[in-house]
């Protein structure tokens, strides 16, 4: 008899360094990681596996497309995702007005433990 299924992550982050950062920090927990480094990359990766996505992790200033835009995308392609925003602003000035609301959202810098609490608060952990 198996568990439970990890629950997928699909990270998204345009810095290659926040990128590996986030992957390293990842690491070990029980979460399946899969990784983006465009908003682009991440539409496609969930148009071709979008049902093995539980969560989008996303930063809110990406190079090719808002956040808040990936989110809501995202969310036409797979119902239901659960969304986190990451971002160097505040809550207030990072989530403007018509962005799909999201489930939680992470301020940078943060430090591992707050990642962890965040998605396992989302996730139901």
């Amino acid at each position: 008899m198996t568990g439970p299924q990890p629950r997928t992550i699909l990270v998204v982050e345009d810095d290659p360094g926040v990128l590996l950062l986030i992957e390293r920090l990842l690491r070990g927990t029980p979460y399946r990681v899969r990784s983006a480094a465009s908003a682009s990359d991440a539409l496609g990766a969930l148009e071709a596996r979008g049902d093995e996505v539980d969560l989008l992790l996303t930063d809110v200033m990406l190079g090719d497309l808002h956040g808040g835009e990936l989110a809501r995308r995202a969310l036409a392609v797979r119902p239901g995702l659960l969304v986190v925003y990451v971002s160097g602003l505040t809550r207030a000035a990072a989530l403007g007005p018509g962005m799909p609301p999201g489930d939680g959202f992470l301020a940078k810098p943060y430090r591992a433990e707050d990642l962890r609490r965040v998605l396992d608060r989302v996730l139901g952990k």
